[in-house]
């Protein structure tokens, strides 16, 4: 393992947040166990703006799990230089669709905001199908400080996504 510096203040930040999310963290792991992934743990990132600050990834490489109200719930895979288009996926679903607030992202995937994980959910996942064309992609690891680098076919494996067109070009 390498190690990096923190501050005492940034160190007691960085173990709340693994505190509030060790449950989930634990999700994703036991979902990778097996797999070709390297986890990135990182300073928080609640947007891919500061992601791409604190990883070396790409914008577009940094991959946000969106979750949709429609008849059912569902998760959009989306990269971070992009937009879900409504419009497109409420196509898909056959049905209107709307942006989950904080507390039904929670409840649908035991995920919170900044830290959802396509992985381990128990809702359809959508994958916009420009993922495919990445060599590698970071979605979260369950957590606000930490993430998974992963190959994106294998993203599409293990999250169960259909790939879709559903970006805001």
């Amino acid at each position: 393992m390498k190690g990096f510096k923190q501050s005492p203040e940034a160190l007691e930040e960085f173990m709340d947040f693994i505190e509030d999310d060790m449950e989930n963290i634990e999700r994703v792991l036991s979902e990778l166990m097996n797999e070709d992934v390297e986890f990135m743990i990182h300073a928080k990132s609640e947007t891919v703006e500061e992601s791409a600050q604190n990883t070396d990834m790409e914008k577009g490489d940094i991959i946000k799990t969106l979750v949709f109200m429609a008849e059912r719930p569902v998760a959009v895979l989306c990269p971070g230089d992009t937009s879900v288009s409504e419009e497109k996926l409420a196509e898909k679903v056959d049905s209107k669709v709307r942006m989950a607030s904080p507390e039904e992202v929670k409840k649908e995937t035991g995920y919170i905001i900044g830290g959802v994980s396509p992985f381990d959910l128990d809702i359809d996942v959508f994958m916009e199908e420009s993922i495919l064309e990445k060599d590698r992609v970071k979605p979260a690891g369950g957590s606000r400080v930490v993430g998974v680098s992963i190959d994106p076919e294998a993203l599409k494996r293990i999250s169960g996504a259909e790939p879709i067109d559903v970006s805001r070009n």
